[in-house]
């Protein structure tokens, strides 16, 4: 039996969102919480990255919104459990508006525009980290979309 591709209709119009994305301004990104964890006896040549980004927002008040943005990164030999070093850190990004948000508006923002706003701070952050730790010099990818 042949799939039937159902689209989706976006939760807003992508004209309507550029236009209210004009009303809204980045309040701050503020680190939230952060913790590493190292194991210097496996630090290897040929390392893997796994990192995992996760997103959410609220809407603190009628303008005001907040979306926590999660980074999870490990640096492996082989596997998980092989681990050199483990960072996790969460950032917040506080929107303002001059219109109320709406749960759609924020919805797009949190899946589109967060990652690319947080991500040089994660990776300063990671970079730093790494130093501090004792370990080579790392340079996390570009983020590509």
């Amino acid at each position: 039996m042949p799939k039937i591709e159902v689209k989706k209709k976006p939760p807003m119009d992508p004209e309507e969102y550029k236009a209210f994305l004009k009303e809204v301004e980045l309040r701050a990104i503020v680190l939230d919480a952060c913790s590493t964890k190292t194991n210097r006896n496996n630090i290897g040549s040929n390392m893997r990255l796994d990192i995992i980004h996760k997103a959410n927002y609220k809407i603190t008040k009628n303008n005001e919104g907040c979306i926590s943005s999660s980074y999870d990164l490990t640096v492996t030999k082989s596997t998980k459990k092989d681990f050199a070093l483990k960072l996790k850190c969460v950032y917040q990004v506080q929107l303002i508006s001059k219109k109320p948000l709406s749960g759609d508006f924020m919805e797009i923002f949190t899946k589109v525009n967060t990652q690319m706003n947080t991500w040089p701070y994660f990776r300063e952050f990671a970079q730093s980290m790494f130093q501090r730790a004792g370990f080579p010099p790392l340079t996390l990818p570009l983020l590509k979309r």
